[in-house]
């Protein structure tokens, strides 16, 4: 298990003052301008891989989903270590009467629950501590939760491997001094190997500073 604390400070930045501007923060201006991945990238991805069963593992404000979904969307799982993010993504995502639960990625999870055919891991994994075999634990404890044949997406900002701009690298060093991020070591192929480790059909891709991934 990773460092209590280190999990902790990273879950605790999201309180209900940053998530009102996150949207904005996160998908209107660093992903274009300091990750260079803008957010209709990410729309993109889970426009192409929501299932009519969908569970999303760390859930931000929802915003993806909400701007990605159809009404093929039948049934919704969140899952979040931290309440005010899951309050949040649930009332945006109420149309989809999601089942809401709190819940720690790196513990088994002893959940009774029908298994999802999708599920979304995104800005979720450079937040984590520890190496990337260590955050790559977390599937692990997904995958009792995902159906045979089930689809793993999502995205992650790397720290190695990479070409930041003044922007990323000022960005990278404040989330990383404070915590919020973990991802000093993360890159690439470290990413790539930990799925294929664990998937039959993995894709991958970089873009800007972001890693886009699909497994299943």
């Amino acid at each position: 298990m990773p460092d209590e604390n280190a999990v902790a400070k990273a879950y605790a930045v999201y309180t209900p003052f940053t998530l009102s501007i996150y949207d904005t923060l996160v998908h209107g201006l660093s992903n274009r301008f300091a990750w260079r991945c803008p957010a209709s990238r990410l729309i993109e991805l889970y426009r192409n891989n929501l299932s009519s069963e969908h569970m999303e593992a760390g859930v931000g404000t929802g915003v993806l989903i909400d701007r990605a979904a159809t009404a093929k969307l039948k049934r919704l799982i969140l899952l979040d270590a931290n309440r005010n993010c899951l309050d949040r993504a649930g009332r945006r995502l109420a149309r989809f009467k999601p089942e809401l639960y709190q819940a720690d990625l790196f513990a088994p999870l002893a959940l009774d629950l029908a298994p999802a055919a999708s599920v979304g891991l995104t800005y979720v994994l450079h937040c984590l501590p520890g190496s990337m075999q260590e955050k790559l634990a977390v599937i692990n404890n997904l995958r009792p939760l995902m159906r045979e044949g089930a689809v793993l997406f999502g995205a992650t900002i790397l720290g190695r491997g990479i070409a930041p701009n003044r922007a990323a690298s000022m960005l990278l060093d404040l989330y990383n001094a404070k915590g919020v991020f973990n991802n000093r070591e993360d890159d690439l192929a470290a990413l790539s190997d930990g799925l294929r480790q664990r998937f039959a059909n993995v894709e991958i891709a970089q873009e800007g500073c972001v890693a886009l991934f699909r497994a299943s």
